[in-house]
């Protein structure tokens, strides 16, 4: 493939040195955020190379789809030819039995036209019409050998395409597993220590009020001791205090639930449809095979990625098509509509009319209905509040 050296090299060094130092020891919230951002700057470096595969695929859709026609073509051809072979030993066969038998048997042991033996002296004696059918098989044949050519060109032509599609698609998935992995790391640390932080935080705030209530406990009961004197003998007997007993508050276990991957960033109410690293261009209008267009942004990412609820809102409906997959319609409570599809798998509990907050959990990345089975990505669609779907691209670019 063009440039491919030199892009596979210009990835390398893109990714070489993380653009952040996590700090030593404790993690901050800084370190989660450069994490992130060199997260984002690895996946946009895959620009170029999503874009040169999503062009390979798409070619490659339609070289599959010419390789279907010439197969019809072919065999139609094929069997004009045949009939056309019949009229011209017929036509041969008519000759020979009204005269010129001058080299006639000869005809009969060709199979194509162009094989023909046929002198002057036999173009002499048939009508326009006979040249009519002769030349029609001659121009099926030709037709027949450039359409076998063009077929074996088109396949060529597929392989290379599949061959650039299986690189590219293994470099992408690569960097961005990589990429989600580093990251990953750090901020589902730096959330495993914010959780045990606040678990530390909720047993000193309980030891105290404990401690506090014990205290307060203790003086109430040294406040309500007395002491009695006894009558005209002289002796005074002193009642000791009562036996206080302090109980404490009882002990309280937080279980802390260990997080698997980060929580989705929000901005201004929206986060990313795919809580991972993702790789994507703008392909909005793009032609499709069987004469579509494109009406969404693919969003590479690993199989199994979180699909996540872009906005809070509700669930319209979920669906499973031949040309979707698993798919997920979700309302905004913007008023805005979301479309996600080639899901693996849809959460426990997702279905029409179920709400949701904005990075809730929705789905696995996959590649069901219509989609390679080898390329896992997420087909996102948006439609503004009392619009039809426009282009994506923008917004997620701006959110992911």
């Amino acid at each position: 493939m063009r440039n491919r050296a030199i892009l596979i090299v210009a990835i390398i060094v893109a990714f070489a040195a993380p653009a952040y130092a996590q700090s030593s020891g404790e993690i901050t919230q800084a370190d989660v955020d450069a994490a992130r951002e060199e997260r984002n700057r690895r996946a946009l470096a895959l620009a170029e190379t999503t874009a040169q595969f999503e062009q390979a695929v798409a070619d490659e859709e339609f070289s599959k789809e010419r390789i279907a026609h010439l197969e019809v073509a072919i065999a139609e051809l094929e069997a004009d030819i045949a009939d056309r072979q019949v009229l011209a030993r017929d036509l041969v066969r008519n000759r020979y039995m009204s005269g010129g038998t001058s080299g006639t048997e000869r005809l009969f042991a060709v199979s194509r036209f162009e094989d023909l033996p046929i002198q002057s002296e036999y173009y002499e004696i048939m009508s326009a019409r006979d040249h009519e059918t002769l030349r029609g098989l001659q121009v099926a044949e030709e037709l027949h050998h450039d359409r076998q050519a063009e077929m074996v060109a088109t396949l060529a032509e597929q392989e290379a395409l599949v061959a650039d599609i299986v690189v590219l698609r293994d470099e992408i998935l690569a960097a961005l597993e990589s990429a989600d992995a580093e990251y990953s790391e750090i901020a589902v640390a730096f959330q495993v220590q914010e959780e045990e932080r606040r678990r530390r935080e909720e047993e000193e705030r309980l030891r105290r009020e404990a401690e506090a209530r014990a205290a307060a406990e203790a003086a109430a009961a040294a406040a309500t001791s007395t002491t009695t004197v006894a009558p005209s003998s002289g002796v005074t007997t002193t009642t000791a205090p009562a036996a206080t007993t302090t109980t404490s508050g009882a002990t309280t276990t937080t279980s802390t639930t260990v997080p698997t991957t980060p929580s989705p960033v929000v901005t201004d109410g929206k986060t990313c449809p795919i809580n991972a690293a993702t790789s994507f261009s703008d392909t909005w209008g793009a032609p499709r095979s069987g004469g579509r267009t494109h009406k969404g942004v693919d969003m590479m990412a690993a199989r199994g990625a979180p699909i996540v609820a872009i906005e809070s809102g509700v669930v319209t409906r979920t669906s499973n098509s031949s040309l979707g997959g698993l798919s997920i319609y979700l309302t905004g409570a913007s008023g805005s509509r979301y479309y996600y599809a080639h899901l693996d798998a849809i959460a426990s509990g997702v279905g029409s009319g179920t709400q949701v907050s904005v990075g809730d959990y929705l789905g696995e990345n996959g590649s069901t209905g219509n989609a390679p089975d080898w390329l896992p990505h997420l087909h996102f669609q948006y439609a503004p509040a009392g619009s039809d779907w426009v282009n994506p691209y923008p917004l997620v670019r701006a959110l992911c």
